[in-house]
C-alpha cells in the first residue's frame, strides 16, 4: 500500500506561530491540525477547486500522521520581543491623533510574536499506509503550491507532496504517535474537520446572502426601468418573484468569523529505531523514561526521594487500569509471593539536579522506568487514568507525603529544558557511555562477609564484587573496574550514609532511623529485620559503552542506585 508524505520548509529559518495554551510560547513542533488549516486556508482562498477539497475532505480519514521534523540540537526557541502595533483607525478624540487627519486616532497594542528557529531543515507529516493517494495526489500537490505560510503571515514556507525515498534521506528527528510516552501533544486532524472550519468562517450563509442581494438589485432595477402601459401589473410580478428572496435573505444569518477551536489532542514521543546504536549492551529496563516534572509542593532534597517513590509507586497501584494490578507494576504474584517476571517492574527513580558545579541535590520530578518486554499498549492501559485526561491531556498528580505536603507533579512536555528531565541524561541513549557513577547510593542485596577493621583492602574487592555481581543481573557486562566511595562522584548528591537512633528495645548499631537525618540518604531495612543494609556509592568503567538506565542493588525499584553517565576525569 503507497503511502503519502507533505513536506515543507520555513523559508526565513523561523516558525512562528503561537501556542494555543499559551500567548507567550511559540507552537513548536507544528501542529498536524495546524498545517491542515494552512492547506485549507489556500483552499478556500483559490476558488475552492471541488477535487481539492475532495482531498482535504480524504486526507481527514487517514488518523495521525508520523512526524518528521529538525532534531531538537538544530531548534532553538527565540524570547519574545514586545512590539507595538497600531490597532484599526477609529473616529473620536485620542492621544495619538494622526497629524495628517486630526479627526482620526490610532493607538498602538503591544503585541509578541513567539518564533522558534529552525532552519533550513525540512519538515514532514507521513502517513505509511494511505489508501487513494493516487487518486488524490495531484489534487494535494496543487493544493500545497498555494500554501504560502503556516502561522502568523511572516511564518514564509514552501510546501510539497514528498516521498518516502526523500524523508530517509534526510537528517530528522522522527515522532511517533504515543500518548502515554509523549514529549508533546498537538492538535489533530479528525474526520469532518474541513466542514466545520467552513461553518466557523460563516462563507455559505455570507455567499449566499450577497447572492440574493446581487439578485434583488438586478430585479429592483429592472423594476424601476418599467413604464407605461401595463407597468403595475409587470411591477407586480417583480413583486412576486422578489418577495421569495427577501424572506430567504432576511431568514439568513451571517455571523463574524469565528476562530476555530480543536479539542482533539495526540500525544507523540521521538524515535532513534532509524539511528545506529553502537552500544555493546543495554540493561532490562526500556531508554524511555516517563518524566513527571515537580510544578507544586514542597522544595524537597534528594535524601526525601525515598517517600515520593513509595508515594508515587502506591498511586500507580491505585489507579492502575488493570486489575489485578500486574506483575510488572507490583512485583507480587496474586498469592503475595514474590514476582517471578524475568525482567523485573516498574521502577520509580528520582530526576535530581546534580553534576553541575552549582547542584544542590534539589528534586525536579520523578521518573517511571520500564522493563523493556512490556508493549507500550499495556503501559498506556495500567497508566492511561493516572496519568491522562479524557481529552487526551496530561493530568496532574498529587502525592500526600505526610509532613512535608502535597507534591503535584505534571508529565513533562516538549519545551522542558533542564538536563535533569531528559530521559537521554539518565540513559546515555542511543550511543551508552563507558563510564558511569552513582546519584543515589547503590544498597548491597548481600552483607559482606569480609571484616572491615581488619582486612580493609579485602573488605572493599567483596563490595566492589557485590556491585559487579549486581551489574550482571541487570543485563549489563561485569564492569572492568569498580570504584566504592561514601561520597558521590556527581556534584549535589548526599553521602551515602545511615544515620541510626538507638530504639526502644534495641541498640544504636542495630536499628536505623525511620526518616533522614543530616546530609545522608536514609538506612534501608533489610525485609526480614530493621538492621540497615550497607549502601555505597560507586563508580564503573565497561569496556564499551552500554545504554542506561543503569538501577543497581536492592532498593533499585525505589530510586537507590541510580546511576548517571560520567563525562568527567576522576578525581
Amino acid at each position: 500500500m503507497s503511502g503519502l508524505t507533505i513536506g515543507w520548509e520555513y523559508l526565513t529559518g523561523y516558525a512562528v506561530a503561537t501556542d494555543p495554551t499559551s500567548r507567550e510560547r511559540a507552537e513548536w513542533p507544528p501542529h498536524p491540525a495546524r498545517v491542515f488549516m494552512a492547506l485549507a486556508a489556500a483552499w478556500f482562498e483559490t476558488g475552492q477547486d471541488p477535487a481539492e477539497g475532495a482531498a482535504l475532505r480524504w486526507l481527514e480519514t487517514l488518523g495521525d500522521p508520523q512526524l518528521e521534523l529538525p532534531p531538537s540540537d538544530r531548534v532553538s526557541e527565540r524570547s519574545n520581543v514586545i512590539v507595538y502595533v497600531p490597532v484599526n483607525d477609529k473616529a473620536g478624540p485620542s492621544a495619538a491623533m494622526l497629524q495628517c487627519a486630526p479627526a482620526m486616532s490610532r493607538s498602538k497594542q503591544s503585541r509578541t510574536f513567539p518564533r522558534v528557529y529552525v532552519g533550513c531543515t525540512p519538515c514532514f507529516m507521513r502517513w505509511p499506509n494511505a489508501a487513494a493517494v493516487n487518486q488524490h495526489r495531484k489534487a494535494l500537490d496543487r493544493l500545497c503550491g498555494k500554501v504560502t505560510r503556516i502561522g502568523h503571515s511572516s511564518s514564509l514556507v514552501r510546501m510539497w507532496v514528498g516521498t518516502d525515498g526523500e524523508t530517509r534521506s534526510t537528517d530528522v528527528a522522527r515522532f511517533v504517535v504515543d500518548d502515554i510516552h509523549a514529549q508533546f501533544h498537538a492538535r489533530r486532524i479528525s474526520e469532518g474537520f474541513l466542514n466545520t472550519l467552513i461553518t466557523n468562517f460563516g462563507e455559505g450563509p455570507r455567499l449566499r446572502k450577497e447572492a440574493l442581494q446581487t439578485e434583488l438589485d438586478t430585479l429592483q432595477a429592472a423594476r424601476k426601468a418599467i413604464k407605461g402601459k401595463g407597468s403595475a401589473e409587470r411591477k407586480a410580478e417583480i413583486d412576486r418573484r422578489m418577495e421569495p428572496l427577501v424572506a430567504e435573505s432576511d431568514a439568513l444569518v451571517v455571523r463574524a468569523p469565528v476562530r476555530p477551536k480543536i479539542g482533539l489532542w495526540s500525544g507523540y514521543r521521538c524515535t532513534d529505531d532509524v539511528r545506529p546504536k553502537t552500544q555493546s549492551a543495554h540493561t532490562h529496563f526500556d531508554t524511555d523514561l516517563l518524566v513527571l516534572a515537580q510544578v507544586a509542593g514542597p522544595a524537597l532534597s534528594l535524601v526525601s526521594a525515598l517517600a515520593v517513590t513509595q508515594a508515587l509507586r502506591g498511586a500507580v497501584m491505585k489507579h492502575s487500569g488493570i486489575q489485578p494490578v500486574p506483575q510488572w507494576i507490583s512485583g507480587h504474584q496474586l498469592n503475595g509471593e514474590r514476582s517471578e517476571f524475568p525482567s523485573g517492574h516498574l521502577a520509580c527513580i528520582p530526576l535530581p539536579f546534580v553534576g553541575h558545579p552549582h547542584a544542590d541535590g534539589h528534586l525536579l520530578g520523578v521518573g517511571l522506568v520500564f522493563p523493556r518486554s512490556i508493549e507500550r499498549a499495556d503501559r498506556g492501559r495500567v497508566l492511561g487514568e493516572l496519568l491522562l485526561q479524557a481529552s487526551g491531556q496530561p493530568k496532574p498528580v498529587e502525592l500526600a507525603l505526610g509532613k512535608l505536603g502535597v507534591l503535584t507533579l505534571l508529565k513533562s512536555d516538549w519545551s522542558e529544558r533542564r538536563d535533569s528531565l531528559q530521559a537521554a541524561n539518565w540513559t546515555a541513549n542511543p550511543t551508552g557511555a563507558t563510564t558511569w557513577a552513582s546519584v543515589t547510593p547503590v544498597v548491597l542485596d548481600r552483607f559482606p562477609k569480609t571484616d572491615r577493621l581488619q582486612d580493609r583492602q579485602g573488605w572493599t574487592n567483596e563490595v566492589a564484587a557485590i556491585v559487579a555481581a549486581a551489574c550482571v543481573r541487570s543485563g549489563l557486562p561485569e564492569p572492568e573496574w569498580v570504584d566504592i566511595d561514601t561520597t558521590s562522584w556527581h556534584q549535589g548528591s548526599p553521602r551515602a550514609i545511615a544515620k541510626r537512633r538507638r530504639l526502644r528495645g534495641g541498640s544504636a548499631t542495630d536499628q536505623c532511623a525511620d526518616a533522614p537525618l543530616g546530609d545522608g540518604f536514609p538506612c534501608y531495612p533489610a525485609k526480614s529485620s530493621r538492621v540497615p543494609r550497607l549502601q555505597v556509592h560507586v563508580w564503573l568503567r565497561f569496556a564499551a559503552p552500554v545504554v542506561g538506565p543503569v538501577l543497581l542493588g536492592a532498593g533499585r525499584f525505589l530510586g537507590y542506585g541510580l546511576c548517571k553517565p560520567w563525562k568527567e576525569n576522576r578525581r
